[in-house]
């Protein structure tokens, strides 16, 4: 009788303790899934980022051009890989341009100082 009340009493422990050992390794696995997403979607984002350099430096060199090339402008250029651009071209008042190229979610920025 003493010896079947102490296995139950101890399976129930050791239930317990599963239970607590499963918890921590899963809390274990989710904090280590978390720190790998965020540097696989930082790798991600590098691509990317990249690109939006890319557009915005497109798009300087255009407004560069058709800011100094008194004839004609030209054509807004066309970006064939998924990136697209804004521009605020400000050269006749303050001698700046800034644009600003966009690749899914990520945007970088370039801004050109003619001085005085």
């Amino acid at each position: 009788m003493i010896q079947y009340l102490f296995f139950k009493k101890s399976s129930g422990q050791i239930f317990l303790m599963s239970i607590l050992v499963l918890s921590g390794i899963m809390a274990s696995a989710l904090f280590l899934m978390s720190i790998f997403i965020k540097d696989f979607r930082q790798s991600i984002e590098t691509s990317e980022s990249v690109k939006a350099f890319y557009a915005a430096d497109a798009a300087m060199e255009w407004q560069i051009y058709n800011s100094l090339n008194l004839e004609s402008p030209e054509e807004e250029p066309l970006m064939k890989n998924n990136t697209n651009f804004e521009w605020r071209n400000n050269f006749e008042t303050t001698r700046k341009i800034k644009t600003t190229g966009f690749s899914r979610r990520v945007s970088r920025g370039l801004e050109v100082n003619f001085g005085n």
